[in-house]
């Protein structure tokens, strides 16, 4: 069966060269450190010379968050217990299907930008490497295909942009209106829960589909060297129209091992209340091997699309 040949050659690809999750995981550090300095400088101006930062030895202490978060902004604003586990996943989750994500600080945004604009960086090696296996993996290869597909995949990037804040805007923020409106009256629970279901599948089912023509539009950005980015959404597009039942069925597979990541998470990540050294270096060590794991399946799908593309 092909999307089951295109699942399997695309989890081949990625063990083939692990090399891939290993650039992307250090730049997804280097993203990052900036953000934990800044949030380790506002942790330090609050708690001072207080005798708080006793109280963290033991456990996290629910007291001085509550005044920590009653006059925090910005960056200081996204910490909390909900930042530990599985926790931020279902937050931004909501979020995304809420239409919120663009609501976030200004400096998490810019840092999620830089992280697009790096995977656009490296998405024309990626995709050259996973298209082209027989082709001798050097760094300088690796490099020239990042550097000659670079501003094609910012002006694809732009496109999404495009697309997503399109459907935020003219789709996600009207109907979470009109449900607020509809269901103002409504005294059955199940009425509104259902109503909110319905929502949310339809904003969800839209950002699977933009999701599925953007992936394809990548795709054929490489292995058909187009230079076009909008003649690729529509490469991009007519692929997934003529192919619904494998792309579709590849997407919904690789999700599900995404969900079962998630879940596997879910049941070892260790909760806030972490307080000795080992614990505490022992939750940061499953929290990078998850980042890890995450990596590899956003390349498992790209590898098991590019496949079943070329197929």
């Amino acid at each position: 069966m092909r999307i089951v040949r295109s699942f399997v050659a695309g989890l081949e690809k990625v063990v083939q060269f692990p090399s891939l999750i290993a650039w992307l995981y250090l730049t997804s550090v280097l993203l990052t450190v900036p953000l934990a300095l800044s949030m380790r400088t506002l942790l330090k101006d609050s708690l001072g010379s207080s005798l708080v930062h006793e109280n963290l030895r033991q456990g996290f202490d629910m007291d001085w968050y509550g005044e920590f978060s009653s006059g925090s902004a910005g960056l200081a604003d996204s910490f909390g217990p909900s930042v530990v586990g599985s926790l931020p996943i279902l937050s931004n989750l909501e979020k995304l299907i809420d239409g919120e994500i663009l609501q976030a600080d200004g400096t998490i945004l810019l840092a999620g930008l830089l992280f697009l604009l790096a995977w656009a960086f490296f998405a024309g090696g990626i995709l050259d490497r996973y298209a082209h296996p027989d082709e001798p993996p050097t760094r300088a290869r690796f490099f020239s295909q990042n550097g000659e597909y670079f501003f094609r995949f910012v002006r694809l990037l732009i496109i999404s942009l495009l697309f997503y804040w399109g459907i935020f805007r003219w789709v996600a923020n009207p109907l979470h209106d009109w449900l607020e409106d509809a269901t103002r009256d409504v005294t059955q629970e199940k009425t509104v829960i259902l109503f909110t279901l319905l929502v949310y599948a339809l904003v969800a089912f839209l950002l699977l589909l933009v999701s599925l023509v953007l992936d394809y539009a990548k795709i054929a950005l490489v292995v058909e060297r187009r230079r076009s980015a909008l003649l690729a959404c529509l490469r991009g597009a007519r692929f997934v129209l003529t192919h619904p039942g494998s792309a579709l069925g590849l997407y919904l597979l690789l999700t599900t091992v995404s969900l079962l990541l998630v879940w596997l998470y879910n049941l070892v990540a260790p909760g806030p209340g972490q307080s000795g050294v080992a614990t505490i270096l022992l939750a940061f060590l499953v929290g990078q091997i998850y980042l890890i794991a995450r990596l590899g399946l956003k390349l498992w799908f790209l590898a098991g699309q590019t496949a079943l593309f070329q197929s």
